[in-house]
């Protein structure tokens, strides 16, 4: 029996690995074609670079480039440093002065009907100390995470590189202006998000133990840990760190969707995801989990649009001392589809530099069979491999008539790009509400802050404050939220009517520990209906004085210690109605 998903191939039925599957071309409908291109190699850091780049993706039919305009945070070499005109990251050095490379891949992809999507390494800063180029991080050397062995010395590496410690606020804010750049100034059509995890668990302690805000000192604070955890086997530490990453992809989540002056909204925000050896049977096992990717939870929450597995096996490996990698492939493919992808998108990528273009036709072949919303090639530049054995001595080759040979094999016809519904107002039953939340008395935002939209599941504020609160069922004439604040030391706050509306995102920050305005009388944060039947009963008129503390003073606007009618005028001029 031919699964549904195969329905719109042309269809060659084979054996392979004992499973039934469809292969042959893949007809023009929608679905992702997209291929990452590196920093480090010939793509776009010159216009002719660009321009054959384009004229390939079109040649192999493909609808999406994922350019990595930020590998490390310096300009000491090749792939080093912003590919776009930015005011925080030092410009490329291999790149003219006078040449913007996003801009330029932007329009020139854009009017062959190809996306481009910018591709970031998160937290990766440089091989050396200081940054060079980088005044800003250099500056700050408590931004620095280390070993657990180096707690305290100053900036050291991990795995060889400097490396921003993922839960400092002020980390995560210096990220997100990034962000906001990109977005904000570029006609883009994706944040592409890589290396957001760790790379090895000996890491998240501070270089700069009076560094109040580093993983280390808010986990000390907010779970009352004392002393320092060992760096595995601990698991409220372990947690912790999971909980940083999430929070900066939480955060770009909103972010992303909230700049509305991008011209190519909705913006697509995606990650690439740690996929090494065979699937696990639970994904806790898994080598992303144990290095604080938590890449299941961010699609089962809406935090990505797509995911982007980094599936890189050798089709020609069926067993040995390198594994079966042609069935753990499909393992990932099966899991990814059918377990891990929930209600978002899954692009399937795969190493085309370890495989033939035959094998990578075929491991292709298994993604749309399998019924995955699109695939990613890696790389651009590297597109089969030299040699056939199965460890880590064989070599890549660029060899340019790929994008040829996929036309021909499978991309035979160009494909649109898939929807988000999730993200359509006109269909979506979803949406979106986040904000920040902050002392009033200090104006400082307060971290660890329960917040709860209705009876959905609370979430936590991250240390600047801000909480998101995603998948929460709206109309699109918007749907009516209690929302709750909670935080030992400060009194509960609750405003009722904050609107949510489908497939958009709504803010609403918080003042924590602000007194309720003139004329809410019910202290929820509005003032409506429920106020004016507490105004009324108050409204005594000028004779009737009402002692400190009294409810009725809330609608005193005036503080007369009456309520009359100049405290009725008051209250008409912030009354909103129903809610």
């Amino acid at each position: 029996m031919v699964s549904a998903s195969c329905r719109h191939r042309t269809l060659v039925v084979v054996v392979a690995l004992g499973v039934l599957s469809c292969v042959g071309s893949v007809s023009a409908q929608s679905e992702f074609r997209g291929f990452w291109v590196d920093a480090f190699h010939p793509g776009f850091k010159t216009t002719s670079q660009i321009n054959d780049m384009v004229n390939r993706a079109v040649t192999g039919n493909y609808n999406a480039i994922v350019a990595e305009v930020l590998a490390y945070q310096d300009n000491a070499g090749s792939g080093h440093g912003a590919y776009w005109k930015s005011s925080i990251v030092p410009w490329a050095s291999e790149v003219a002065w006078n040449f913007d490379p996003l801009a330029y891949l932007c329009q020139q992809a854009h009017a062959q009907g190809i996306e481009v999507h910018a591709w970031l390494v998160a937290y990766r800063v440089s091989t050396s100390w200081p940054p060079s180029g980088n005044s800003t991080i250099a500056s700050h050397p408590e931004w620095i995470m280390v070993p657990r062995g180096n707690m305290g010395t100053g900036p050291a590496p991990i795995l060889g590189k400097y490396t921003l410690d993922p839960g400092s606020p002020e980390v995560q804010e210096y990220i997100i202006s990034i962000v906001q750049e990109l977005v904000g100034g570029y006609p883009i059509d994706g944040i592409n998000w890589d290396y957001i995890r760790y790379t090895q668990t000996d890491a998240g302690y501070p270089a700069d133990l009076t560094y109040t805000k580093s993983s280390l000192a808010r986990f000390q604070d907010i779970t009352g840990y004392v002393g320092t955890p060992p760096s595995e086997g601990e698991a409220l530490w372990d947690d912790f760190r999971r909980r940083t990453i999430n929070e900066l992809v939480r955060r770009a989540r909103a972010e992303v969707a909230a700049i509305a002056s991008n011209p190519r909204q909705p913006v697509c925000h995606s990650a690439d995801l740690l996929a090494t050896g065979n699937a696990p049977y639970s994904f806790s096992s898994s080598l992303a989990y144990i290095y604080f990717q938590n890449w299941r939870h961010w699609m089962e929450m809406g935090w990505l649009d797509a995911g982007m597995p980094m599936n890189y096996k050798r089709e020609h490996c069926t067993g040995g001392a390198q594994g079966d990698q042609a069935t753990w492939y499909r393992n990932w493919i099966d899991a990814i589809v059918n377990d891990w992808r929930y209600d978002r998108h899954m692009y399937c990528g795969q190493a085309d530099y370890l495989n033939s273009m035959a094998n990578s036709v075929i491991q292709l072949q298994y993604v749309y069979a399998a019924g995955a919303d699109g695939s990613m090639n890696y790389s651009y530049y590297a597109t089969r491999a030299a040699e056939t054995v199965c460890d880590d001595s064989d070599s890549w080759v660029n060899d340019w008539s790929w994008y040829s040979y996929v036309a021909a094999n499978i991309f035979t016809s160009p494909a649109s790009l898939p929807s988000m519904p999730w993200r359509d107002p006109a269909v979506a039953v979803e949406g979106t509400l986040w904000g920040q939340v902050t002392d009033h008395s200090t104006g400082l935002p307060v971290d660890d802050a329960t917040v709860q939209v209705g009876t959905l599941a609370p979430v936590q504020t991250d240390g600047n404050g801000y909480y998101v609160v995603t998948l929460v069922p709206a109309t699109q004439t918007g749907t009516a939220y209690d929302v709750q604040v909670t935080k030992a030391g400060y009194p509960d706050w609750m405003v009722s009517g904050v609107l949510v509306v489908a497939g958009d995102i709504r803010r609403r920050d918080v003042d924590l520990g602000a007194p309720p305005p003139p004329g809410d009388m019910d202290h929820d944060g509005d003032v409506d209906y429920d106020d004016l039947m507490y105004f009324v009963f108050c409204l005594q008129g000028p004779g009737v004085t009402y002692l400190p503390g009294h409810l009725c003073l809330d609608g005193d606007a005036d503080e007369d210690t009456d309520v009359d009618l100049v405290d009725f005028a008051s209250f008409q001029d912030v009354f909103t109605g129903p809610s």
